[in-house]
């Protein structure tokens, strides 16, 4: 049997097209999806990305104001660095009294002790001392102490100047004995000096 159709060519040609186009659809619903699924995997991304970035702006943040709670501590440290700068100035002109106390009483000789002295870096050094004395004799050993002190003291390096501003004769008894009821024939002497930074050697006491 012959069947013939007499349908146009246009409508033949959209009834063969018809059967692809539920596999275009279907193919066209799958790139959407992969569309969809990489713009959603690249969200993603950035959105991590961005928290990420996030977190390491609020670290800085946190870590700059822990900066400025240090800034202090600098502060304090440049003003004790500023500090000591002025004290070892002001300290570099210094001569070290205890020093030159010690010296002199290292160099007395043995018959000579000291009722008072005074130490100062402005006017020098002073004191009063005594050495026994003979009452046989107007000038005898006693004066040769005084002389061996104030030799002794003008070899020191620290001490230079060295002067005998007075010495008489006299008694000495603040003894702390009480059966001693007459004083000490002595030699009362005052002794003045200055104080200086001479780098001299100490000579050997003789």
């Amino acid at each position: 049997m012959l069947r013939i159709n007499l349908l146009p060519r246009e409508v033949l040609d959209r009834r063969r097209f018809e059967g692809w186009y539920r596999y275009i659809f279907i193919i066209s619903i799958g790139l959407v999806l992969v569309v969809l699924l990489v713009a959603a995997g690249l969200f993603v991304a950035v959105q991590q990305k961005s928290d990420e970035l996030q977190t390491v702006k609020d670290k800085a943040q946190q870590y700059a104001e822990q900066g400025k709670a240090f800034d202090i501590f600098e502060k304090k440290e440049a003003e004790l660095t500023d500090r000591q700068a002025i004290a070892q100035s002001a300290l570099a002109d210094r001569i070290n009294l205890g020093k030159v106390a010690e010296e002199v009483s290292l160099v007395l000789p043995d018959e000579v002790w000291l009722d008072s002295m005074n130490l100062s870096q402005e006017s020098g050094l002073s004191f009063s001392g005594n050495t026994p004395r003979s009452t046989a004799q107007t000038m005898n050993i006693s004066y040769k102490s005084i002389a061996k002190t104030l030799v002794r003291l003008n070899e020191l390096p620290l001490v230079t100047d060295v002067w005998l501003s007075s010495a008489a004769n006299g008694e000495w008894s603040a003894w702390n004995d009480s059966t001693i009821t007459t004083g000490t024939p002595v030699v009362v002497f005052t002794t003045s000096a200055k104080i200086t930074r001479s780098t001299v050697e100490t000579k050997a006491v003789q």
